[in-house]
């Protein structure tokens, strides 16, 4: 079996819409990821994708980003800033922990510090699972890390959430109980779908942890670089960094161009289930893997002009493409919850609409901390994980110097 790489914008665009070519970025993670949506394939990926997206709609969004987050946000920011300097990566996992947490359909039952730790903890610790297949390490020690936390995660937090949910439903079969009072969450629409899905229990598990962790890892990787590049950016212009609190539509143009440079997985990978043809000509037979590499193609010159591999957020837009470059997929595994994370984008020309524009929670997020005051910490370095072939910040310090402050409501 060869291996062969695509790169340039258009041929890593044809890549993802090749519906010969099947997931494998996952496969030696398969202890949490087998059958996740992810990694499914042709009528089983149709059918379970047709099912989760009732949940996101336009309003569900909507609902998200106006009525739970902001909610959700200030109650996290109230646990954990209560420091004048704190690490912005941990303070991310903080928040979307709870965010990923809610949508997922995992309850919190105390709502206390020792809660979100293990919440905290068990993300990290089955995140593994999408990345052991790059690991180098020992290999066993790691899966059986994941098992211990699947079987938590499944008896302290699973299971309670899940005995709840069923309970409502059956009040609304019964009439007991209106639909729109039931929770908007995977969890529940998995449930109300289960004579037509028939998952099995440990699948269902594992479909709920995996929206859980896709939520959290891709939003903190955004979070991070994004407040990096504001930084930068204003480098000498701190409190322009502030200003852009107050101009959303400005913002979301930073956050968007930092996806774009900075996608939370630069490759995807792919095998080919039958003998296919690349764009560029490159013949491709059954069971050859593809490498897509998206972040390479999202600096490719031709598209985003000469300065593409450098953040400019008043870049010139090209009508077809989005200005987060292909960050996000495409074809069949396009990301199902992209709206949530970057909010409405924008087509070239297209006017924002102020009462109804969905932002997405990096903006959000970066709005109330920039309220506060947040720049990066004078004393303390950031630093990014060595030996990784990932763009990951380790650490990222940052200080706040209006940490009491309310935001705008």
């Amino acid at each position: 079996m060869k291996t062969f790489r695509v790169d340039t914008y258009n041929d890593v665009e044809a890549a993802l819409r090749q519906n010969d070519l099947k997931q494998a970025l996952y496969d030696e993670g398969g202890i949490l990821m087998d059958k996740v949506l992810v990694t499914l394939h042709g009528e089983e990926h149709r059918n379970r994708r047709a099912v989760e997206s009732q949940l996101f709609r336009r309003n569900f969004f909507r609902h998200y980003e106006k009525d739970v987050f902001p909610v959700l946000l200030d109650e996290t920011l109230q646990q954990f800033l209560n420091s004048p300097s704190i690490d912005l990566k941990t303070l991310g996992y903080r928040i979307m922990v709870h965010l990923s947490l809610s949508f997922a359909g995992i309850d919190r039952v105390d709502g206390s510090v020792d809660e979100a730790d293990a919440q905290h903890r068990l993300l990290i610790q089955l995140g593994q699972a999408a990345t052991i297949g790059q690991y180098k390490g020992d290999r066993n020690a790691i899966l059986e890390e994941i098992s211990a936390a699947i079987n938590e995660f499944t008896e302290r937090f699973f299971s309670p959430s899940r005995a709840r949910r069923e309970a409502l439903i059956r009040k609304f079969k019964s009439g007991e109980l209106k639909e729109e009072s039931l929770p908007r969450d995977i969890l529940t629409v998995l449930l109300l779908n289960e004579a037509r899905l028939k998952l099995p229990d440990e699948l269902l598990v594992r479909e709920v942890a995996f929206f859980y962790l896709a939520a959290s890892h891709t939003s903190v990787h955004t979070l991070v670089h994004s407040a990096n590049e504001i930084f930068s950016w204003y480098a000498k212009e701190s409190g322009k960094a502030m200003n852009l609190a107050n101009d959303l539509v400005l913002l979301q143009r930073f956050v968007h161009e930092s996806m774009r440079l900075h996608p939370s997985s630069p490759e995807a990978w792919r095998r080919a289930i039958a003998p296919i043809v690349l764009k560029d000509g490159t013949e491709v037979a059954a069971g050859d893997k593809v490498v897509i590499d998206l972040e390479t193609a999202n600096c490719d010159a031709s598209i985003f002009g000469p300065d593409a591999a450098l953040f400019n957020p008043f870049r010139n837009r090209v009508s077809r493409v989005s200005p987060t470059g292909l960050s996000f997929g495409g074809g069949m595994h396009v990301c199902i919850g992209m709206n949530l994370v970057a909010g409405k984008i924008l087509k070239k020309g297209e006017m924002v609409d102020p009462d109804n524009h969905l932002f997405g929670t990096i903006v959000m997020i970066l709005r109330e901390l920039l309220l506060r005051g947040m720049i990066p910490d004078p004393d303390k370095k950031a630093e990014k994980i060595e030996n990784s072939e990932r763009d990951i910040w380790r650490v990222f310090p940052v200080v706040f110097k209006h940490i009491n402050c309310e935001s705008a409501k």
